[in-house]
């Protein structure tokens, strides 16, 4: 009952306004100018200024509120609602340009600071520093028996937008009571440096961080969103503000910490250094190498690093290569024999230390697999007999069964127009091939330019789907083993799409592994894609723009 009395209502006021658009532009009957309930003008649309200055010191702050008075009551058989817009004033409250909602308990409209400018920057794309023009409106419609012009009232601000400032530096210092002495400089990683990481003692006291930029000598600041913020666990939002009206994250006790300004993300993390690892590379050592091996990090993960080759016995830890120095090992809690194929706790230390005392035995010659996270500050070692070997699947061709170790994955489909580089068949490219990780021979990884979306796949029905595409383990079109989609697939029939939107970036979808409809069935990939993690043991897939 009462959701239908809403859509009455919500009819009226579509049908009402309508005819009120009609009127205020090109409305000349008789009746209505004569209607002297046409001369209300109760309504009033006030801005609290009508210039005003954008700061983005000030993000909460109120920088606009519009007030309206009431329009005139005519009646208990006429209905009063008010409808609110807002555009750029060269837009004339365009359809697609402007904001729009009725507003029925309130007299007021209040934007933030920060509300505005992303309003500004997204919405109607301008530019930051830019003046700009904005129209307000409030309109109040009349609903009753007869026809009755509404109320109108519009105001017109001139709003400077603030300059964003940038994460940008020449160099970066750490700053406050909680340094002892003069400001302290922070690096950038050699592996990441958009990263600034510096392991460092800290008093109890408050601390943000200066910045040198081109010819601005600490002029702003990397500091939290509020005056003062206590750390937290994980990373933590961060603004770049005038150094006079920067605020502090708060250091509670003395002690040795680790300090990441994060430029790509605009995150500050601060914690104490004995939770945290940090590495711009790791290295296998210890008796069982003739000398350091740098391990590799992983793509799909750049907290962790995998070693897969030959070893010989002896003993073992893991070198770490931070900003420039190797004075730090991963090693074992206590020495001895590792478990093998499980994640085991590491301890950090010196190279030293570990080389005399602290190492895990290699007992045997053979191929390794070695894989360390110092997120999770956990390593596994998986020893020749536990080490995961490549997926082998068969299928049927020409009557045959072929066989085949699966090393690499081909993308496949209409969604690159079917390009060929003569890798093998029609559709087949190197570029758009998937490799395993090196830490896991199940896991391929895609991870390089976008995905095109050109050709389309057309499911039974004859709905067009753009850019499909599924994963064979060989460059051959026909007959081949192939991990599809769960859509609606008949071989010979029809083919079928699985359609991926954007809200779906890094999320697992099913895969269907093998030589049957699932040849037919494909994804269609979301705008924007270039990273893809296919799962072949898991039968998971998920894309992701990274």
């Amino acid at each position: 009952m009462k959701n239908g009395y809403i859509f009455k209502k919500n009819l009226l006021r579509f049908f009402f306004l309508t005819l009120a658009s009609c009127f205020i532009v090109a409305c000349n009957d008789d009746d209505d100018a004569t209607n002297s309930l046409d001369n209300r003008t109760s309504l009033v649309l006030t801005p609290s200024d009508y210039e005003i200055e954008l700061k983005e010191d000030t993000p909460d702050e109120v920088a606009l509120t519009l007030n309206w008075t009431e329009a005139d009551p005519i009646g208990s058989d006429y209905y009063i609602s008010y409808l609110y817009k807002m555009d750029l004033e060269n837009n004339s409250f365009g359809t697609n340009t402007m904001i729009r909602e009725y507003i029925d308990d309130d007299f007021s409209k209040s934007y933030t600071h920060k509300e505005l400018q992303s309003l500004l920057v997204s919405k109607w794309k301008q530019q930051p520093g830019d003046l700009v023009k904005l129209q307000a409106r409030i309109i109040g419609s009349v609903e009753g028996p007869k026809f009755v012009k509404p109320e109108v009232s519009t105001v017109t601000i001139k709003v400077k937008m603030y300059s964003e400032k940038t994460f940008v530096a020449d160099h970066l210092y750490m700053s406050g009571t909680a340094v002892d002495g003069e400001d302290i400089e922070i690096l950038p990683m050699e592996s990441q440096p958009k990263r600034y990481v510096s392991i460092c003692d800290l008093k109890a006291g408050n601390l943000h961080f200066p910045i040198v930029w081109k010819d601005e000598n600490k002029i702003n600041a990397i500091s939290p969103v509020a005056a003062e913020q206590q750390i937290t666990d994980g990373a933590m939002e961060a603004k770049i503000k005038g150094i006079d009206n920067a605020g502090y994250w708060l250091i509670p006790e003395d002690g040795q910490y680790r300090v990441v300004v994060d430029f790509e993300t605009r995150t500050v993390t601060i914690g104490l250094a004995s939770n945290f690892i940090e590495a711009d590379k790791i290295y296998i050592a210890g008796t069982c190498v003739s000398a350091d091996v740098e391990m590799t990090r992983t793509i799909e993960d750049e907290n962790q690093y995998a070693f897969h080759a030959e070893l010989q016995p002896g003993t073992i830890y893991f070198p770490i290569l931070f900003n420039g120095q190797k004075d730090m090992a991963i090693a074992p809690e206590e020495s001895g024999d590792f478990t093998d194929g499980t994640a085991m706790n590491i301890s950090t230390m010196s190279p030293e230390t570990a080389a005399l005392g602290y190492h895990w035995n290699i007992k045997i010659a053979g191929v390794y697999r070695i894989v360390i996270n110092i997120n999770t500050k956990k390593v596994t070692i998986y020893s020749p007999e536990t080490d995961p070997k490549p997926m082998v699947v068969s299928w049927t061709w020409n009557n045959n069964t072929v066989t085949t170790t699966i090393e690499r994955v081909f993308i496949w489909g209409p969604y690159d127009g079917w390009a060929k580089d003569g890798t093998g068949d029609t559709g087949f490219t190197m570029a758009h091939s998937m490799t395993p990780s090196l830490a896991n021979p199940y896991l391929f990884i895609y991870k390089g330019a976008e995905l095109p979306r050109k050709n389309s796949i057309k499911d039974k029905d004859g709905n067009a789907h753009p850019g499909g595409l599924n994963f064979k383990v060989g460059p051959q079109s026909a007959g081949c083993y192939t991990f599809g989609s769960t859509a609606d697939a008949i071989r010979g029939s029809y083919d079928g799409c699985l359609d991926i939107a954007e809200s779906d970036y890094n999320q697992k979808q099913t895969v269907v592994g093998g030589q049957s409809h699932n040849r037919y069935a494909f994804f269609s990939v979301p705008v924007g894609v270039n990273y893809i993690e296919l799962d072949i043991k898991e039968l998971t897939v998920f894309f992701d723009k990274r």
